[in-house]
């Protein structure tokens, strides 16, 4: 694991230095905001095709008018990390924005992947929507229910691999903690993966038997029977799952969830930010919208951006022991 885990950074710190030399800010900036937009407006998303943070841009950009075409950039790699990285050194003329979630941007500084803190420096346009995480298995397993998983790994220890999105981070944190609670972390391996995408197809392929991964990046599987989820790690349990068990009310405090949305390069004007996202605001309130993101494991949530920013901030404080932690054991 040390190996490959020095094989991502070398290329992480590839890829800053690639990113960086590309830097194309400008001093100031150089949108007109009363003539904005009069050309395409590019999108990165920082994850492959198929997974949550792609199916929410492309679904936005449904029913998203900026007055301009709006181009969808999938930038895949080292867990959204190469991806926002070129959304942060690309120009701030407001023609490139980005879509990403907080708890991602949180872990890349706090664990130390990124020198800059990216979920400080960056410009929130605003939160969209909110995304659960949640424990599944497949029906190979034969499982339905969290407490038959613990059975078999109590009976069965060491031979359980649990996969989660990326390693020394939010989501890796919200594993090691549910695992845990549920007494059963020292009998299992965790295996991450590169994106919620590439954990559903491990799992898929039988190369784990449990993950821990977003709504949105399983809710397509649940549908279609090839992912049985056991619980949601959140206080509540949500209206698109009446049936299944939250981590509070199986006795588990562990309810880490992910807050989607849109940022833009430093500088970025704040009237072309206002722009942006009271048209995606817009967006928010139209019912069809709503039912396309729910049928997509979202719950419409709009957010502006400052207080976005704010509760984000506030977030990275509660998390700092999570991070002390996951230093101390090598998470």
């Amino acid at each position: 694991m040390k190996k490959v885990l020095s094989l991502v950074l070398a290329a992480l710190t590839l890829a800053a230095l690639l990113t960086g030399c590309g830097d194309k800010k400008s001093e100031g900036n150089g949108a007109d905001a009363a003539a904005y937009p009069t050309k395409d407006v590019q999108i990165i998303i920082p994850y492959a095709p198929g997974g949550g943070s792609d199916n929410l841009v492309r679904g936005m950009m449904k029913y998203l008018d900026l007055g301009a075409t709006t181009v969808a950039i999938n930038v895949d790699g080292a867990a959204g990390y190469i991806g926002a990285l070129q959304g942060f050194n690309s120009s701030n003329d407001g023609y490139t924005i980005m879509t990403h979630n907080e708890m991602d941007l949180i872990s890349y500084s706090m664990s130390g992947q990124s020198e800059v803190e990216l979920f400080k420096d960056l410009e929130y346009i605003c939160d969209v929507v909110t995304d659960y995480n949640l424990l599944c298995t497949s029906p190979a397993t034969g499982w339905t229910t969290a407490q038959e998983a613990i059975d078999y790994i109590n009976a069965n220890p060491g031979t359980v691999t649990v996969g989660c999105t990326g390693s020394n981070n939010v989501n890796y944190g919200t594993t090691m903690e549910l695992l845990k609670a549920m007494g059963i972390y020292d009998k299992v391996t965790i295996v991450p993966y590169d994106g919620g995408a590439a954990s559903e197809t491990a799992l898929q392929g039988g190369h784990i038997q449990l993950e821990v991964n977003s709504l949105a990046d399983t809710s397509s599987y649940i549908a279609a029977g090839t992912n049985v989820p056991l619980l949601i790690c959140n206080p509540e349990r949500i209206d698109a799952y009446p049936d299944l068990p939250c981590t509070v009310e199986a006795g588990y405090d562990v309810t880490y969830g992910k807050p989607r949305g849109f940022f833009a390069p430093a500088g970025t004007d704040p009237a072309v930010l206002e722009y942006i996202s009271g048209k995606m605001e817009e967006v928010c309130g139209m019912p069809e919208f709503q039912e396309a993101m729910a049928n997509l494991g979202f719950t419409v949530e709009y957010v502006d951006g400052a207080a976005a920013k704010e509760r984000t901030i506030a977030w990275a404080e509660s998390l700092t022991p999570v991070f002390e932690e996951m230093a101390q054991i090598g998470g």
